[in-house]
């Protein structure tokens, strides 16, 4: 009996022991950041991978830098001595701005006769500044395939990644509204999808900022503002991503689509930017002016000493992802149905404007307000009710992802949002919302038009319709597009969508001699659209 008390004795000390020991081992180890980052491996103290999730995606720190491919120049006058303009039709201040790559502040400082609020006239004379003579560094520091969230992305999940990581960004949760919280992964994922920007660069720009990814106790400003927008009201993960993905994507689109031709910093002082560069690069180094404290911080933030480096230790030289191109030259848009039934009277409220923002992202959408619903549902509703009508598919496809006020329908139907012509609906309520998995046809119910929207909640009930290709926005209507950027019709039930260069949510749909305006409301037969 003493033998037989003896030996549980002795195997209860082991399987303390060994307790003891498993739970010593899975308490996290203490880390130290050094100045630059380098690629993290699972160690042996990190959870053993399950089998049923996705591996992670190969990475690794690539000695010496791929030679990206050259991009043809862009040919830009450089001319710094201010210019006189002769005002055009259709000119506007914001437009100018646009044109000549600056700001309607500049232009208002060089013209005492304005102000915001003045009225152009066909004509009238004004004073322009002239586009500065430097240059910003030539250096490419990525693809733009590794801006869009592109097919290069493919093998690589976003919430696997993160889950190998020590950083803070692995534990870091927040409350998204009403209640609901998203962890740091799910937030990355949910603006990469909807501003359509590629999450390995916001990763890495998230890690150049504030560490996030391998330092589990960021302190400061990295903690409060990890992506560099030092705004009161910005001091959450989701807004700072959100952010930053519009700075990514204005100078990316800038650049591509809206003759974007210089950077401003916030001493005014302007460079243009240096005609080698491609539209990812423009992007990075856009975020990157808005984000630095100062432009000699800037000058080595665009080195290949600075973001470039902590990129190639997260992920391995970008260039090895590139996608060329993202979009063909020759791209053609399937043919488009109106986003609404037959036989019924819509309204075109807004022309074309950002995908995802207002303004930053490709001025690819177009809003629709549905008709006029009864008093009742307005007298209990307000301006934001649920439409008892319904927005309709305009090709036939399958729908990918539906949540949040957002469907999106894959019209290769492949299953990849990233690939090929998709379709992007927003503000769709959630009560008779068609379901992720659903193939649809032309004239298929989408769901219901609303204000919802997990970050864009609108102020008035419409449908939002967007198109991309390949992950890229395809701009509605884009006369300042660079050469090799397709200028592709947008065009549903024969209307085509036209703009005006550098006037936001201005435009006009035509068919055979007729003109639809863009306009608020339902008392103007200009806006009313039917098929």
């Amino acid at each position: 009996m003493l033998g037989t008390r003896s030996n549980a004795l002795l195997w209860l000390l082991i399987l303390l022991g060994v307790t003891a020991l498993a739970c010593a081992q899975s308490a996290a180890p203490v880390l130290y950041v050094t100045a630059t980052p380098q690629r993290l491996v699972p160690s042996a103290e990190a959870p053993l991978p399950n089998p049923f999730l996705p591996t992670p995606t190969p990475i690794g720190a690539t000695a010496t830098a791929i030679q990206p491919t050259p991009n043809p120049p862009n040919q830009i006058a450089m001319n710094a001595a201010p210019q006189p303009y002769t005002i055009q039709q259709g000119d506007t201040l914001s437009g100018l701005a646009a044109l000549y790559g600056t700001t309607v502040g500049e232009i208002l400082r060089l013209n005492s006769n304005l102000n915001e609020n003045s009225v152009l006239a066909v004509g009238q004379i004004i004073t322009m500044p002239g586009r500065p003579t430097q240059t910003t560094p030539n250096f490419k520091i990525i693809p733009d395939s590794e801006l869009v969230y592109s097919p290069a992305l493919k093998g690589f999940d976003v919430a696997t990644y993160i889950r190998f990581q020590p950083g803070f960004i692995r534990v870091y949760s927040e409350d998204v509204g009403g209640g609901r919280f998203m962890s740091g992964a799910e937030i990355v994922q949910f603006i990469a999808q909807s501003a359509s920007v590629n999450p390995r660069l916001l990763l890495a720009l998230l890690e150049y900022r504030s560490g996030w990814i391998t330092n589990p106790v960021p302190a400061g400003d990295a903690m409060t503002y990890p992506m560099g927008n030092r705004n009161e009201r910005a001091r959450s993960l989701l807004s700072q991503l959100d952010w930053a993905a519009a700075q990514l994507n204005g100078g990316y689109y800038g650049w591509r689509t809206r003759g974007l031709s210089t950077l401003e910093f916030a001493d005014r002082s302007r460079l243009a930017f240096a005609p080698e560069l491609n539209g990812g690069t423009v992007g990075v180094q856009n975020y990157l002016a808005r984000s630095a404290r100062d432009r000699n911080q800037w000058l080595l933030d665009v080195s290949p000493q600075g973001f470039f480096t902590t990129y190639m230790a997260l992920f391995g030289d970008p260039f090895r992802y590139a996608v060329e191109p993202i979009v063909p030259p020759d791209l053609r848009q399937p043919e488009l149905a109106l986003p609404f039934p037959r036989g019924e009277i819509w309204y075109l409220t807004s022309g074309p404007h950002g995908g995802w923002d207002a303004r930053q992202s490709g001025w690819a959408a177009i809003d629709f307000a549905p008709p006029k619903p009864p008093d009742a549902i307005l007298n209990t509703q307000g301006n934001c009710y649920v439409s008892p009508n319904f927005t309709t598919s305009m090709a036939a496809g399958l729908v990918v992802r539906s949540g949040d006020g957002v469907v999106v329908v894959d019209l290769d139907m492949d299953g990849d949002e990233r690939t090929g012509w998709t379709l992007v609906y927003l503000h769709v309520a959630d009560a008779d919302r068609t379901a992720a998995g659903t193939v649809v046809q032309v004239g298929s119910p989408i769901g219901r038009p609303s204000c919802q929207g997990l970050y864009l909640n609108s102020l008035g009930t419409h449908v939002h319709i967007a198109r991309r290709y390949n992950g890229e926005w395809i701009v509605a209507d884009c006369p300042a597009c660079l050469p090799g950027v397709p200028n592709v019709p947008f065009v549903m039930s024969g209307w085509e969508l036209k703009g005006y260069v550098g006037q936001v949510y201005q435009g006009y749909l035509q068919k055979e001699g007729q003109i639809r305006r863009a306009e608020q409301g339902r008392d103007d037969p200009t806006n009313q659209v039917q098929w």
